[in-house]
C-alpha cells in the first residue's frame, strides 16, 4: 500500500469525520481527492489572487455535506464537493475561522489590509491617486514589522508585503500601459533619426581616432628629436669640459670647443582647425597598460572599487558552489 492510501485508511479507522481536517491541520498532508470533502474549517481565495473568505464544512445527519463560505452578513451555502479542491490545501483553525467570520479580519493578515468594498470593479477617477492613497495607507504598517518576533507575525509581515507588492505591481502595469502610446512614438523617432546620426558619428569618430594616432606619432619624433639634442649637447659638455682640465694638452682649444644649442621643441598643439565649422582640441591622455600584475594589486588592493569587486566574484563563487579562499561563508535566510 502507498502513502497515500496509508494515510487514508489510518484516517478512516479513527471513525472521527473531522480526521482528515485535523491530519492537514497538523502538517501531515493527507491525500486530496476531486470531490471528496472532508469536514473541518478552511480558507479560499474569492478569485485568482484575491484575499481568503473562510469556509465551514460539516455533515448533517442523512441530509449530507454542507459547506458555508464568507464572512457574517454576506456567508452562503455551497455544494461542499464542488469547492473542496479549492479550499483543501488550507486549512485552519476553528478560533481562525470564527474570528474571520465575526470580524472580517484573519489574524495572519495586518490591518491594514482590508477586503474590496462592494462596487469595487468600477474604475476610479484618478487611478494613480488611488493607488498611491492604498500604498500609503498600507505602509503605515511598515513599522510594525522591522523585527519579526514569532511566526504569527511573520504571517501578518508577509501579508503586507504581499499586499504592497500586489499595489506596485499594479501601479508599474498602468505606468507601462500609459507610458505605451509615447514610447512607441519615441521608437518610431529613433528609427527615423538614429541611423542617420550614427552614419555621421561613425564616420567622424573613424577622423578622431587618425587625428589621436598622428598627433601621438608627433610627439613621439619631437620627444625623440629632444632626447638626441639632449644627448648630443651632454656629450659636448663632456667634451669641453675634459679640454679644461689641466695638463690635457688642450688648455688653449677650450675656446674652439663648439657646443650645439638644441633646436627648440615644436610648440604644443591644443587645436587642431580646419578650413570648415570647429576646431578639435588635442589633449594629453595616459594610457595604462598592466605589466605586472601582482605589483599592481599591491598598489591598488585597498581600493573601495577593487575590494567591492572582489566581494563580488567571491559571493558569485561561493554562489556557484565552488572554495573561496580568504573568505567566510555565512548561511542566511533570504525572503523571496
Amino acid at each position: 500500500m502507498d502513502r497515500d492510501g496509508q494515510a487514508v485508511m489510518e484516517i478512516a479507522m479513527t471513525n472521527d469525520p473531522y480526521a482528515w481536517w485535523r491530519a492537514a491541520l497538523a502538517g501531515e498532508h493527507p491525500p486530496i481527492h476531486d470531490g471528496d470533502a472532508s469536514p473541518g474549517f478552511y480558507r479560499r481565495r474569492t478569485h485568482r489572487g484575491g484575499p481568503f473568505e473562510p469556509v465551514a464544512i460539516w455533515i448533517d445527519g442523512e441530509l449530507g455535506m454542507f459547506c458555508m463560505a464568507g464572512f457574517d452578513g454576506a456567508t452562503r451555502q455551497e455544494d461542499a464537493a464542488a469547492i473542496w479542491t479549492f479550499c483543501a490545501q488550507n486549512p485552519i483553525t476553528e478560533e481562525a475561522y470564527r474570528t474571520a467570520y465575526d470580524t472580517g479580519r484573519w489574524p495572519d493578515v495586518d490591518e491594514a489590509i482590508r477586503p474590496p468594498p462592494a462596487g469595487h470593479n468600477a474604475p476610479p477617477e484618478d487611478e494613480a491617486e488611488t493607488i498611491r492613497e492604498q500604498i500609503e495607507a498600507a505602509s503605515a504598517s511598515v513599522e510594525k514589522y522591522t523585527t519579526i518576533a514569532d511566526d504569527e507575525h511573520a504571517a501578518a509581515a508577509q501579508s503586507l508585503r504581499a499586499r504592497l507588492n500586489e499595489l506596485a505591481g499594479d501601479a508599474e502595469k498602468k505606468r507601462v500601459a500609459e507610458k505605451a502610446p509615447h514610447l512607441d512614438a519615441s521608437k518610431a523617432v529613433d528609427a527615423k533619426w538614429q541611423p542617420i546620426v550614427k552614419a555621421g558619428k561613425a564616420g567622424a569618430e573613424t577622423i578622431r581616432k587618425a587625428l589621436g594616432a598622428y598627433e601621438t606619432a608627433k610627439a613621439r619624433a619631437a620627444a625623440e628629436a629632444q632626447r638626441k639634442a639632449d644627448e648630443a649637447r651632454r656629450k659636448a659638455e663632456e667634451e669641453a669640459a675634459k679640454a679644461a682640465e689641466p695638463n690635457s694638452g688642450h688648455a688653449m682649444e677650450v675656446s674652439t670647443v663648439h657646443v650645439p644649442e638644441p633646436e627648440p621643441p615644436p610648440p604644443v598643439q591644443t587645436t587642431i582647425k580646419g578650413g570648415y565649422g570647429r576646431a578639435a582640441s588635442v589633449r594629453v591622455k595616459k594610457r595604462v597598460t598592466v605589466t605586472d600584475q601582482d605589483a599592481a594589486y599591491q598598489s591598488l588592493k585597498t581600493h573601495p572599487e577593487l575590494v567591492a569587486l572582489i566581494a563580488k566574484l567571491a559571493q558569485r563563487g561561493v554562489d556557484a558552489g565552488h572554495e573561496i579562499g580568504g573568505v567566510s561563508v555565512e548561511e542566511v535566510r533570504e525572503v523571496a
